[in-house]
């Protein structure tokens, strides 16, 4: 069944916007009486039947809803600098949501090559990407702030991780996760909060002012990742670590 975005499933009849109903009724044909699921990105799913197939104001009655349960035992957060390339950033937002992410934040550190980000591009991908996975949760994407910002706004009762390329640490994701509280039955969601830094990395600086703010350094291996390639590493290895709790 073909899904389609919709962000306020709460009333019976609902208009797609104009994207949408130009996919479903010029692009995939659909027409009146033919059934399609939506979902709202916020855990909300629902059944719902074509009453109208106008290509720019596709009308739906929705026949049943459904509150979809998150699989996920944590709440992750990947703090990226944008890279010059938008278009690999955009790739880490696709396959992050594919994985499972929670929060995406955009920050600018000393050696960022990027200081502003198309936050409605970035949501565009993250839709595209949650309705091909056939998920229910929409992560939150916050635009670009000062990276010392995003250090002092977090809580301390989280798992705070900063990977930092020029750092003697060996300890691991799975050597943190299992130091901390993250894989407790008593709690039952654990907020990971990960920085990842630009081509050029975290300035010694940054990395000073994140241990002030109990944040941990991190290693991802002896291999030298680009931005986006360890931001998506970050996801899918929390998703392994996490998964046979």
């Amino acid at each position: 069944m073909h899904i389609f975005y919709q962000p306020d499933l709460t009333q019976n009849e609902i208009f797609l916007d104009e994207e949408e109903s130009k996919h479903c009724v010029r692009v995939l044909r659909m027409k009146i009486g033919e059934e399609v699921e939506l979902v709202d990105g916020k855990g909300t799913s629902a059944i719902a039947k074509i009453i109208d197939d106008h290509p720019k104001r596709c009308l739906l009655n929705i026949i049943n809803r459904k509150s979809q349960i998150v699989n996920r035992k944590y709440y992750l957060h990947i703090a990226i600098a944008p890279t010059k390339n938008f278009d690999r950033i955009e790739w880490f937002i696709e396959k992050a949501v594919e994985v499972g992410i929670d929060e995406i934040s955009f920050i600018e550190c000393k050696n960022s090559e990027r200081a502003k980000v198309n936050m409605q591009r970035c949501e565009k991908v993250a839709i595209s990407a949650m309705k091909q996975s056939k998920q229910f949760w929409l992560p939150k994407i916050n635009d670009v702030r000062k990276s010392d910002e995003v250090m002092k706004g977090l809580s301390d009762e989280e798992l705070k991780l900063i990977a930092f390329c020029e750092t003697d640490t060996k300890q691991t994701l799975h050597q943190h996760i299992n130091q901390s509280t993250v894989t407790s039955s008593e709690v039952e969601k654990h907020q990971i909060t990960i920085l990842i830094g630009p081509e050029g990395d975290f300035t010694k600086e940054e990395v000073e002012l994140a241990l002030k703010n109990n944040f941990k350094t991190v290693s991802f291996g002896e291999n030298r990742l680009r931005t986006e390639t360890a931001a998506l590493y970050a996801c899918m290895a929390i998703n392994v670590l996490t998964s046979h709790e």
